[in-house]
């Protein structure tokens, strides 16, 4: 779930694979120091609580690592602290076997036992504890083996090992009685390429240096990575031109003026597993517990103009929740057409059911692109008869916290990567503490429970493919466009892409590394010439 808290604001990325990690870049070299621009704070890395958007995520992708990891296949997850990752017959036991050799960063080796305590740990989460409530019984049956058992099977469990980088095994000395010991939110301590040096909960800042003992022999490069918090797009872009971040990441919308920078670089998301920028709304109050309303702010919604705002023109339209790639897409989803002489009918037949009055309130973040989306969206909303409010903007973990209590009509979003569709489960399953809209709808809800069961493949695209159609059809979000994610770099700094994921004995050889994924990439093979 936390897995959950992720996305927050609106941002972009890209298209295709350019810049570091994609060709001959030289032999990697040893040493140096990298500054890394993040566009969000995390107020604390306690990761069975942690809210981390990819902020959060690409901290916790230098110290922590996780047991699976997603690979260009959205269906496959390859082991990685596991050396293995095995089903029975049914899915309900899963056998997780762990690598030799491998410690955390205050010495303590990891064993089957400390697996055990994670997984039970975010079992009891705030945030993962809906997100893992399918677990019966965790057992540790040699000092390697951990059989996890469920109370319905789990096909695409090894999915939420990763949890887009939500779920790093952490040392017992941080995360034993998580509950009440407050050191856990800063005491970061796992198994990853880099150690903790410093963290400012206050600002968000995170300093790293290098794990000489890192189980992936001759890696990390870099001796050391600061990463600092600017959440305006803009001034991530002054700092990358002027020399105050060596590496940043952006939405879309500024890919063409990074990539006009002398001596910078740019790394661009493949298209088919994006995320999915759009406005979340809370359909469990007023407007938007009505249909009617739902369909008449969609209706009214001139995407076009939104997206030469946000995007200059480029972006994706995006009419549900998956991308091209992933199981359960639609050519057409059913999602209402743009049609403003439709809204107003709509509007004035839901002002006649309420006293006159269609308002609600859209919460917005600091980011200035996210800002001027706002204002346009209440500009052709009062075309049509629709009073927006624009309360003042937030940062990402407060638009969060609102979230989770409710507390908002509709904010910016942007979420739902290219993963195996159960990873909707947690989003839109009725119950879900992490469901913002408040969804609790039975025909999503049979789909996604059958599809979690579902082995058979096409059996799952039947189901996911329903869940997808019924939730465009209820215009339960405000679909956008694809959000596409790049990250800019200076030309001396390589190595964001890669390296590959061990085979089986941890040696360097799978060819299935992901690519740059929704902001995320590996911290391990960034090296500076």
């Amino acid at each position: 779930m936390v897995v959950v808290a992720v996305a927050a604001a609106a941002c972009g990325g890209g298209g295709g694979n350019g810049g570091s990690g994609s060709g001959d870049e030289g032999k990697p070299k040893y040493g140096g120091k990298i500054v890394y621009g993040l566009e969000g704070i995390t107020t604390q890395f306690c990761i069975p609580r942690a809210q981390l958007a990819i902020s959060g995520i690409l901290v916790a992708e230098a110290i922590y690592d996780t047991l699976t990891r997603p690979t260009r296949d959205p269906n496959v997850y390859a082991p990685y602290l596991a050396k293995s990752v095995t089903p029975n017959d049914d899915y309900t036991e899963w056998t997780i076997v762990i690598r030799d050799g491998v410690q955390f960063h205050d010495g303590t080796p990891l064993t089957a036992e400390i697996v055990k305590l994670n997984i039970d740990a975010w079992r009891n989460g705030i945030l993962l504890g809906f997100v893992f409530e399918n677990i019966a019984d965790t057992r540790v049956t040699g000092p390697d083996t951990v059989v996890v058992t469920m109370k319905k099977p789990w096909v695409a469990f090894p999915a939420y090992l990763w949890a887009t980088g939500r779920t790093g095994i952490a040392a017992p000395a941080q995360i034993e009685n998580f509950a009440e010991n407050k050191t856990c939110d800063t005491n970061m301590i796992g198994t990853g390429p880099f150690k903790l040096r410093r963290f400012d909960p206050q600002t968000g800042e995170v300093s790293v240096v290098r794990n000489e003992d890192y189980w992936r022999k001759g890696f990390p490069y870099l001796d050391a990575i600061d990463f600092k918090v600017q959440g305006e797009s803009s001034q991530r872009i002054n700092g990358l031109q002027s020399g105050e971040f060596d590496v940043t990441h952006f939405g879309w919308s500024h890919l063409d003026t990074v990539k006009g920078f002398g001596g910078v670089e740019v790394i661009t998301e493949p298209e088919g597993r994006q995320e999915v920028a759009h406005g979340l709304v809370n359909v469990t109050r007023p407007p938007f517990d009505d249909l009617d309303a739902r369909k008449a702010v969609v209706m009214a919604l001139d995407r076009e103009a939104l997206n030469q705002i946000a995007n200059r023109g480029k972006g994706r339209f995006a009419d549900q929740v998956f991308d091209t790639k992933v199981m359960g897409y639609l050519d057409d989803p059913g999602f209402p057409k743009y049609d403003p002489e439709e809204a107003k009918k709509l509007v004035e037949r839901y002002k006649a059911r309420h006293g006159g009055k269609f308002e609600f309130e859209l919460q917005t973040t600091f980011d200035q692109t996210v800002q001027q989306v706002a204002q346009e969206i209440k500009r052709q909303m009062a075309k049509v008869g629709i009073t927006v409010n624009l309360p003042a903007p937030v940062d990402q973990a407060t638009i969060i916290n609102k979230a989770i209590g409710s507390a908002v009509d509709a904010f910016s979003w942007r979420n739902y990567p290219g993963q195996d569709p159960d990873t909707m489960f947690v989003w839109f399953r009725g119950g879900s503490v992490v469901n913002f809209n408040k969804i609790d709808d039975p025909v999503m809800n049979e789909a996604l429970d059958e599809g979690r069961v579902t082995a058979d493949p096409e059996k799952r695209r039947e189901l996911y493919e329903r869940f997808n159609r019924r939730m465009s059809e209820q215009a339960y979000n405000l679909w956008l466009w694809y959000s596409q994610w790049f990250v800019g770099h200076k030309a001396n700094v390589h190595g964001l892409i890669g390296p590959n994921l061990p085979d089986e004995t941890g040696k360097p050889g799978n060819e299935k590394a992901v690519d740059l994924f929704v902001g995320y990439h590996q911290m391990l093979g960034i090296w500076r010439s």
